[in-house]
């Protein structure tokens, strides 16, 4: 029977029995600094390969599916970042305007079935999925989810869906921390550092920014200024090896998007770049309401939503027919933008029309991310405004200011869309290779943050770590360290203690006038040699009300639950729990004399009253 157990295990047998083997024993020497490094180094470095191979995978599908519907059948090239706008179509292709009506459509077709038959949390854009799983989840994901969001997501924007690929490879890499955790048996709180780092690690390859990636994985968990900082180290290990594979097998090394040597060496132009801070905060919260308004459309139709990302595909199509520029990604649209190619209407068609496609290919149910889009529309409306400033003051905002004020558009409009202000900035400094608009690019994110209010278009972020599940025992627990058992202990909490000679009649009366369950069998000297259960006494005077036992003979000498007097209130919760008790004896000094009983319902009013603290706080 062993033996057949242990083929049926097959693969999974033989992979587990070394992981967990290398579990025990890195947690036999945690407390050595550089076994708890080495432990952290490992893990990271299996997230990171993961991650890696995973964006490779994933972007691969999305080239097939696009080379399918788009090439193939369409005849429509987008323009490339890496050939400086260019298509590279090949001579003579035909293109095929009316099927922009329908490939969306059956694109979308194709995700909702899949998400919605195998893993409908796959559902959206993946890393308001991953944030939900942090916060509400324990961290815990469905090892299929990763693997139907690739699919999904590859046919949505192969189709010509208006979305990102971060979403789905953050999803990627912050499943397979998930899947990895929960395999070794690791506590929720190191499964969750592990999704976070799964997040960053996504990220950080597929926009080329390791940087940035593993700032985004700590950062976007909240709408305000509160990082996951326990987890940005192990975010870092993980990021850097997924874009490395990601870069040198696949993407080059070469930034995302290719731009000039930028400088900041005119603080005139400071002026004009908070304007339009505040004009992009306007706009990206209209993008967010717009996006969930669609999203609540969505919920109130009354058809299975397997179908609803194909209706959502529909309104792509119809728009694409018009404009073409908002299939897909867009990362050649923003090059041309950077270049100057594109006109001022043109600039704000796009953007424009980018917020209502990505809007109806997500909040339908479609599969993509949202960060990409956010670039996007954030890099047309700066580059409309860098125009606009030009045309009006052309010797203050000079022809060669345009091109910055389209990469600080796309990280403003990103800060204040997705309340993640440190990485954005990062970001676009890392898909460009330039640092050098650090300062006004600072300036819009603040300004973008901080004016465009409390909506995010990451739903399931939550305000801070004071605010998530993931922390609201770390915080209940805090007040607790500042108590004793001492400082809490009242005339209420003395329980009369038994004599061991104690009859039946004795301890019926002392139970009769008890507000306790259980009491303190103690000798002369004040030491608990046992204890007594309301329980027993119940059962005896119901059955053997004639019992001649005194106290020493029917009470318990083992597991005795006590307390001492100066340990704190968070060690009694813990006591609670490992001793399965509702009341604890209190003894004091080193003979341990009784001098108590602490119930769960004195340590529970001061956690409410630390509830109470933080709410009103």
């Amino acid at each position: 029977m062993a033996g057949k157990n242990r083929n049926k295990k097959g693969v999974t047998g033989i992979l587990r029995r070394p992981l967990l083997n290398i579990k025990r024993y890195m947690i036999k020497f945690q407390d050595n600094r550089f076994m708890y490094f080495s432990r952290w180094l490992f893990f990271g470095l299996l997230i990171g390969v993961v991650a890696g191979v995973g964006a490779i995978i994933f972007n691969a599908l999305i080239r097939l599916f696009r080379f399918i519907f788009q090439n193939t059948l369409e005849g429509y090239y987008s323009p490339r970042p890496e050939l400086m706008g260019q298509t590279g179509a090949p001579p003579h292709v035909v293109l095929v305007r009316w099927l922009f009506l329908i490939i969306p459509a059956v694109g979308g077709l194709f995700s909702g079935l899949l998400v919605y038959t195998f893993a409908p949390e796959a559902e959206g854009h993946g890393t308001d999925a991953a944030i939900d799983a942090f916060h509400n989840k324990e961290g815990f994901i469905r090892g299929r989810v990763p693997i139907i969001k690739t699919l999904a997501s590859s046919i949505t924007l192969g189709s010509g869906g208006s979305g990102g690929r971060e979403g789905p490879v953050a999803q990627i890499g912050a499943g397979f921390g998930s899947v990895l955790a929960t395999f070794l048996g690791l506590p929720v709180p190191e499964r969750r550092k592990m999704l976070v780092a799964g997040i960053g690690a996504g990220i950080g390859a597929i926009f080329k920014s390791p940087l940035a990636g593993a700032m985004f994985g700590v950062e976007v968990l909240y709408s305000d200024m509160d990082f996951e900082s326990g987890s940005l180290m192990l975010a870092i290990v993980s990021s850097i090896i997924a874009y490395s594979i990601y870069a040198y097998f696949y993407a080059g090394f070469k930034p995302v998007v290719l731009v000039p040597m930028f400088t900041y060496t005119r603080p005139v132009t400071l002026f004009f770049y908070a304007i339009m801070g505040f004009a992009l905060a306007f706009i990206g919260q209209f993008y967010v309401r717009f996006f969930y308004g669609v999203h609540s459309f969505f919920k109130k139709i009354k058809i299975k939503p397997h179908f609803k990302p194909m209706i959502g595909g529909l309104v792509v199509g119809v728009i694409a027919y018009f404009l073409p520029e908002i299939m897909g990604v867009g990362y050649g649209w923003l090059q041309l933008a950077v270049l100057g190619k594109i006109s001022l209407i043109m600039l704000i068609m796009i953007g424009l029309f980018k917020i209502i496609a990505t809007s109806f290919t997500i909040s339908s149910g479609g599969s993509a991310g949202v960060y990409a889009p956010s670039l996007i529309i954030g890099g047309m409306f700066g580059g409309a405004f860098g125009i606009i400033f030009h045309m009006l003051l052309p010797h203050i905002i000079l022809q060669s200011d345009i091109a910055p004020f389209v990469l600080i558009g796309m990280g403003g409009f990103f800060a204040g869309v997705a309340k993640t202000p440190i990485s954005s900035l990062l970001m676009v400094s890392e898909m460009t290779g330039s640092y050098g608009l650090l300062p006004p690019l600072m300036l819009v994110n603040a300004i973008t943050f901080i004016v465009s209010g409390k909506r995010s278009i990451y739903s399931k972020q939550k305000k801070n770590r004071m605010d998530s599940p993931a922390h609201s025992k770390d915080y209940l627990i805090e007040p607790l360290k500042k108590y004793s058992v001492k400082d809490i202990m009242k005339d209420e909490n003395f329980a009369k203690p038994i004599k061991p000679e104690a009859t039946l009649y004795e301890m019926i009366t002392v139970f009769f006038n008890s507000n306790f369950t259980i009491h303190p069998v103690v000798d002369a000297d004040g030491r608990i040699i046992g204890f007594i259960k309301y329980a027993t006494i119940k059962n005896m005077m119901m059955n053997t009300p004639d019992d001649e036992r005194v106290a020493k003979d029917i009470m318990e000498t083992k597991k005795i639950p006590k307390i001492k007097i100066t340990e704190t209130l968070d060690v009694v919760v813990h006591n609670f729990f490992r001793k399965k008790t509702d009341e604890l004896f209190v003894v004091e000094g080193k003979a341990e004399k009784y001098r108590a009983i602490i119930r769960k319902r004195d340590v529970l009013l001061v956690i409410n009253n630390a509830e109470n603290m933080f709410k009103n706080s």
